[in-house]
C-alpha cells in the first residue's frame, strides 16, 4: 500500500509552487529573504518544528525547498509524510555570496544571505525584478 506522501516522493522538488510571498530587506553586509509558507512551526520547548529546509547553493546562486512535514509517531520507525512544498530560487546574486543561514518562524522561512563584499545590491534587485 502507498503511502500518502508517494506522490510528494515521486516529483522534482524544482518543479513545486513557490512561496506565497517573499520578503527582501537589503543590508551592506547581507540580504535577507523572508518565504511565506502558511503552516511552518518553529521548533519550540515543547514541539520539533514541522519543516525541512533544503539549500543547494554556489558563490552566485540558491535553490531552496521548504518541506512542511507530518509525523506518524505511532509507526515504527516513525513514518514522515510531506503536507506542502515550495521550491524558491535566485538564479544569479548580483555579486558573490559567502553562506547562507536560515531560521524558521510562524508561517515563514527567514534566510540570511551573506555577501562576500559590503555593497548595496538594491538597484540590481530591483533592475532584475527581485523586489
Amino acid at each position: 500500500m502507498a503511502s500518502s506522501s508517494a506522490s510528494w516522493k515521486d516529483q522534482d522538488p524544482y518543479s513545486a509552487p513557490g512561496p506565497l510571498g517573499a520578503r527582501y530587506d537589503d543590508h551592506p553586509l547581507h540580504l535577507d529573504v523572508q518565504l511565506v509558507v502558511p503552516g511552518i512551526r518553529p521548533k519550540s520547548f515543547y514541539r520539533a518544528a514541522n519543516t525541512q529546509v533544503n539549500i543547494k547553493s554556489d558563490p552566485f546562486s540558491l535553490k531552496c525547498v521548504v518541506e512542511i512535514v507530518k509525523v506518524d509517531k505511532k509507526k515504527t520507525p516513525p513514518e514522515k509524510s510531506i503536507i506542502d512544498r515550495r521550491f524558491y530560487q535566485i538564479e544569479r546574486f548580483p555579486a558573490e555570496i559567502e553562506d547562507i543561514t536560515w531560521k524558521l518562524k510562524k508561517d515563514c522561512c527567514h534566510l540570511t544571505i551573506k555577501k562576500k563584499v559590503a555593497q548595496s545590491w538594491e538597484n540590481q534587485m530591483t533592475q532584475f525584478g527581485m523586489t
